[in-house]
């Protein structure tokens, strides 16, 4: 069995640190109960990539304190973002400083602040820490495989984006993430992953031809 190399950062005990974590996911979700978020970026989202960064924690090695409550906080910023159009990592990066201070975990801020702030790929920050760019990968990840397929298919739906523009994301976005990984078994993860929506992908290519009613109708309207 894989020896675990994770590590406390910030706390003297594990049961010191487990109370913390719990309080925090209570006050994660309720901030995520009160804005309602999309099943895109929603509550379930976030505990799969905090299971993912623990996953990839137990092998590279990473202090699950720092990781663990970035991860919570990285997406809570989400909601407002939508009704804004302000970056969520900024949002969110605030909201776990504020959390933080009044938790009197003062020195958590800088190495928590960053994971978060970096964690999006499309803002092209590149964290300072270990612990970003693990969540960094695990939030990639979660965009993958079949998880990352019910994903698509659910913003796709929210926002009304057609067959053409759902097949476009996959290539412009989504296949290009395994080469932006931080680690070995990320990449790995993200390779395997990727092979499913590929399968998608081609099969959407394939149905988005042309019929032979539409070919039809474009000759008599002619």
């Amino acid at each position: 069995m894989q020896k675990s190399k994770m590590k406390l950062g910030f706390f003297d005990s594990n049961q010191e640190f487990q109370k913390f974590i719990v309080s925090t996911y209570y006050h994660v979700e309720s901030i995520f109960t009160t804005n309602n978020q999309s099943q895109t970026h929603s509550l379930e989202h976030t505990i799969r990539v905090a299971n993912t960064c623990i996953d990839i924690a137990k092998r590279l090695g990473a202090s699950i304190d720092t990781l663990l409550t970035a991860a919570l906080f990285h997406d809570v910023g989400r909601a407002e973002e939508e009704e804004t159009g302000r970056n969520h990592a900024d949002i969110s990066t605030e909201l776990a400083r504020e959390y933080l201070e009044k938790q009197e975990k003062y020195d958590m801020i800088p190495e928590v602040c960053d994971a978060i702030k970096s964690h999006r790929f499309s803002t092209k920050i590149e964290p300072k820490f270990k612990e970003g760019k693990i969540l960094k990968d695990a939030d990639a990840l979660d965009a993958l495989g079949i998880i990352g397929l019910y994903r698509v298919i659910s913003y796709s739906a929210e926002r009304n984006v057609d067959m053409k523009k759902t097949n476009m994301h996959f290539h412009e976005k989504l296949f290009v993430l395994p080469s932006l990984m931080h680690f070995k078994y990320s990449k790995k993860l993200a390779k395997k992953k990727c092979k499913i929506l590929s399968t998608f992908s081609k099969g959407l290519e394939k149905n988005m031809y042309r019929s032979d009613f539409e070919k039809l109708l474009t000759r008599l309207e002619k």
